[in-house]
């Protein structure tokens, strides 16, 4: 019988081995563009210039050529490209650049700016001792560090001051100096004169005399322009260390609010002007209301522009009366008035043999008017064989010049005189 089943077994399997291959080529085929994908995919963003690394690790690390995209397995993530090109890049840009730019600037320009402003910013008016005490408190100070303001009349006192080192005071029942004011009512000047007179420390007038010395002002005071350039301070404190003698100074007023009528201003000598003023009412009143040594050897006198006219005049013309003269930026020759045109100072003198037996000081500031009339009186005192001191000092025609100097000055005026005042011979004729 044809329906067996060995029969119908052998006619399907034809049919079933054409099934079986069918089944493997399909698996084959899925398991072939399963695996080519991600490949393709890879070519492509490769092609639009993004490297892709498919996580091996045993493969080679991407450079830093491309920006890298890491595709990373379902089971693990190690990013070993990432550590690679960060640390490589920070710490070589970073230090390099910061460390050396900030310390070459900043020591180079700071120091060397401001050490060069200070001498330029000190006071130019004084003398150079000034100018060095000023760059040596700036240069010292902080930067930050405002200091108050202060005058050329007062860097110059400071300065003059700095000179002398404090020691302790003379032991007396008075250590310290004394202005006594006085006020002479002339006959000679159109109005009565106010006198300050500086007693030296210790001033004892019942048992020594002293000697004096007369300072006569500018015409930018009336009355006490020696004591506002600082005189009685500069006066104490080398008096009482004892760099200085013992010894009286007279600082005599003028008349000029009696403008024209002035003998200060608009006389220039004999009996009627301020020398006789001068000669015949004050020193006769100081020296009998104080213990004085009234001799030539005893007596100097000084002056400051107009008062330097008068002293030199003064002085000169009387040199049996005065052993040291000083004229400090003297108005001697541009300023004067009612003077003959070729009118020399010299020609004050009565005597130029006695010109030989006196101490003359000349000086002036090197940007003051006056240094020319100085240089002028030099050059005669020259011609006569006269023997004087010029000096042309750091300054112009004003207070913080001459306050600058008076430590030179007294030095000057006083310098043949005794280092302690002098006893008198009768106690009986001691005045207070």
């Amino acid at each position: 019988m044809n329906s067996h089943p060995r029969g119908r077994f052998v006619r399907a399997l034809p049919f079933i081995a054409i099934g079986l291959l069918g089944v493997l080529v399909a698996g084959v085929l899925f398991v072939v563009f399963s695996a080519a994908t991600p490949r393709d995919a890879a070519a492509e963003m490769s092609a639009a210039g993004i490297q892709v690394v498919i996580f091996n690790p045993t493969a080679t690390p991407a450079t830093a050529a491309q920006p890298v995209v890491v595709i990373h397995p379902p089971t693990q993530a190690q990013p070993t490209a990432v550590p690679t090109t960060i640390p490589t890049a920070i710490p070589t840009a970073v230090p390099t650049s910061v460390p050396t730019a900030v310390p070459t600037a900043i020591p180079t320009a700071v120091p060397t700016a401001v050490p060069t402003r200070v001498p330029t910013r000190a006071a130019p008016k004084p003398t150079s001792t000034v100018v060095v005490i000023a760059a040596a408190a700036q240069a010292t100070a902080p930067a930050t560090q405002v200091k108050p303001a202060v005058t050329d009349f007062d860097t110059s006192l400071q300065a003059a001051e700095a000179k002398i080192a404090p020691l302790p005071a003379l032991e007396c029942p008075n250590p310290q100096g004394q202005i006594v004011t006085n006020t002479i009512k002339s006959k000679i000047a159109a109005l009565p004169i106010t006198v300050h007179v500086y007693l030296p420390p210790c001033y004892n007038g019942r048992e020594f005399s002293y000697p004096t010395l007369y300072l006569i002002h500018g015409t930018a005071y009336e009355q006490g322009g020696w004591i506002a350039n600082g005189l009685p301070r500069v006066a104490d404190i080398q008096m009482s260390l004892g760099t200085l003698p013992p010894f009286i100074i007279v600082m005599p007023g003028a008349d000029m609010r009696a403008g024209s009528a002035s003998v200060y201003s608009w006389t220039n000598w004999g009996e009627q002007s301020y020398e006789g003023f001068f000669l015949n009412e004050l020193v006769p009143f100081i020296e009998d209301k104080y213990s004085t040594w009234e001799s030539k050897e005893g007596r100097a006198i000084g002056g400051i522009s107009r008062g330097g006219y008068w002293s030199i005049e003064i002085g000169f013309a009387n040199a049996d009366k005065f052993s040291t003269v000083g004229g400090h930026s003297p108005s001697i020759g541009q300023m004067l008035v009612n003077m003959p045109a070729n009118f020399e100072m010299i020609d004050t003198a009565k005597s130029v043999g006695l010109l030989h037996t006196q101490r003359i000081w000349l000086d002036a500031g090197d940007a003051d008017w006056a240094r020319f009339d100085a240089k002028s009186l030099a050059e005669d005192l020259d011609n006569e064989g006269v023997r004087y001191s010029l000096d042309i000092g750091r300054g112009g025609h004003e207070d913080s010049y001459w306050a600058s100097r008076l430590p030179e000055y007294l030095k000057f005026y006083s310098s043949n005189w005794p280092r302690t005042a002098r006893a008198k011979q009768a106690l009986g004729a001691a005045r207070p």
